[in-house]
């Protein structure tokens, strides 16, 4: 799981080292443009895209452990990049293999987590990865602003080169070991992951369960045109892309990006390294309270709650950009309102609509499909990703920093309506039982509408 800490650090990189990259002391030699900079933060989520496209079949054809080391390795090589840039050239190619790296670790992080969870702790394991994405994020924040360039790029080499030697210590996936009639390796894992070493019937009980629902979903054909085509997939997938897209859209990797820029922009009194650290240690604290909660209260529940404060906060911290650039009241007195925007918005964005697309990820699809469905959504839906953060700049320039918070604002308002109007609940519930109540909801659906046709 260090794997997720260490490949999540370049998200963060940013904050602190676009102001000095774009300086005329730059690291580099050379002061970025605009556009470059702007470059710099989006190809790492291009990588996301190439990353995705690359390994549909790897995740199911090598296994779990395996592409945690190709995200590894990917993530050591792009540090070495970064270190050795002498232009932008070189950080192009940094990030572009950084982003890849991260979305392998990503997605087989989702599968694995969910293969290795009971039923009523996946929630919690879901958020685990969250947890461990978030001190990546924050190490990039609290640690950017305070130690050189060159520094920063050993110290997360050395986090890769950690994660490579912890894989040696994690079991493969009983799930990817029955899919590939290894029986005997996956009771051995099943043994090493049990709460109780000694109770033989929920480890007989377990290997069963996970048995009869590798070999039922082994039934069916797995492909991408089974994926888009069958029927079967459709609703799984539309709820994947929809919460992806919510991800995507509420500005969250934005966010993480150019905290430092939208504080500088802000004219807070609270110098923006301080900021960085306070933004920091409160997402970690809310996602692992969140964590807590998201098996007792559910994933509809958490990710509402989400959506509905992330809207409000994005649309105060709007306002007072608004207000400030139109000079129409002293903002003087509250200038430590957007660094509070920021920071409500960081709560609920961990609270809901950051972990649950990752924890609902490993439930929806099942085993024959799943490694091919994460690689097709992340392929989908990174272009999205790409745009919004390349545009990011250029937008602020053309309709205000406010205007592209009152974007945020709008997509976590379709979030609240996505979330009540089509969100299955899944906590607590195997995942035969998921797979068996999306398939009948949808087929109910799918022939109401053909009755509908023949009226």
């Amino acid at each position: 799981m260090v794997s997720i800490t260490a490949s999540v650090i370049h998200g963060s990189w940013t904050s602190p080292f676009i102001p000095q990259l774009k300086s005329e002391n730059s690291p580099i030699g050379v002061q970025l443009t605009t556009i470059q900079a702007a470059l710099v933060v989006s190809l790492y989520t291009l990588g996301f895209f190439l990353g995705s496209a690359l390994t549909l079949r790897a995740y199911d054809t090598f296994g779990r452990k395996i592409m945690f080391l190709v995200g590894d390795v990917l993530n050591l090589i792009s540090w070495i990049f970064i270190f050795f840039a002498r232009g932008p050239v070189a950080l192009y190619i940094g990030r572009i293999i950084a982003g890849m790296g991260a979305i392998i670790c990503s997605h087989v992080s989702s599968m694995y987590t969910g293969e290795i969870s009971d039923n009523d702790n996946r929630g919690v394991m879901g958020y685990l990865n969250v947890l461990l994405s978030a001190c990546g994020s924050v190490i990039g924040l609290v640690i950017g602003p305070y130690v050189s360039y060159k520094s920063f790029a050993i110290m997360a080499f050395c986090m890769a080169i950690l994660a490579i030697v912890c894989l040696l210590l994690m079991p493969e996936s009983p799930y990817f070991l029955i899919q590939k009639h290894k029986h005997e390796q996956a009771e051995k894992v099943i043994w090493k992951l049990a709460s109780d070493a000694s109770d033989k019937e929920f480890v007989s009980k377990r290997l069963q369960e996970i048995t009869e629902s590798v070999q039922k979903d082994m039934l069916n054909k797995s492909s991408i045109n089974e994926l888009l085509c069958s029927g079967k997939y459709t609703k799984p997938l539309l709820l994947n892309v929809g919460l992806y897209f919510i991800l995507y859209m509420s500005g969250s990797s934005i966010i993480r990006s150019y905290l430092q820029t939208i504080l500088n922009a802000s004219e807070s009194t609270i110098s923006s390294d301080l900021s960085s650290l306070i933004f920091g240690v409160v997402y970690i604290v809310a996602v692992f309270i969140s964590g807590q909660a998201v098996d007792r209260l559910g994933r509809k529940p958490l990710l509402l709650i989400s959506c509905i404060v992330s809207a409000i906060s994005m649309f105060v911290l709007g306002a007072y950009f608004y207000i400030n650039e139109t000079k129409s009241f002293d903002m003087a007195v509250v200038t430590w309102l957007p660094l509070t925007s920021l920071v409500v918005y960081e709560i609920f964005i961990a609270v809901g609509i950051s972990p649950i697309p990752h924890v609902l990820f490993s439930e929806l699809y099942p085993m024959n499909i799943k490694g091919i469905a994460i690689g097709t959504v992340g392929t989908v839906l990174t272009p999205i990703a790409v745009l919004i953060q390349l545009t990011y700049e250029p937008l602020n320039e053309f309709w205000g920093l406010y205007g592209t918070f009152w974007m945020y604002c709008a997509c976590c308002i379709f979030g609240v309506f996505f979330t009540i109007f089509f969100l299955p609940e899944t906590k607590g519930k195997s995942f035969q039982q998921i797979q068996r109540e999306i398939n009948k909801k949808w087929v109910v659906t799918s022939e109401c509408i053909e009755d509908n046709d023949k009226l």
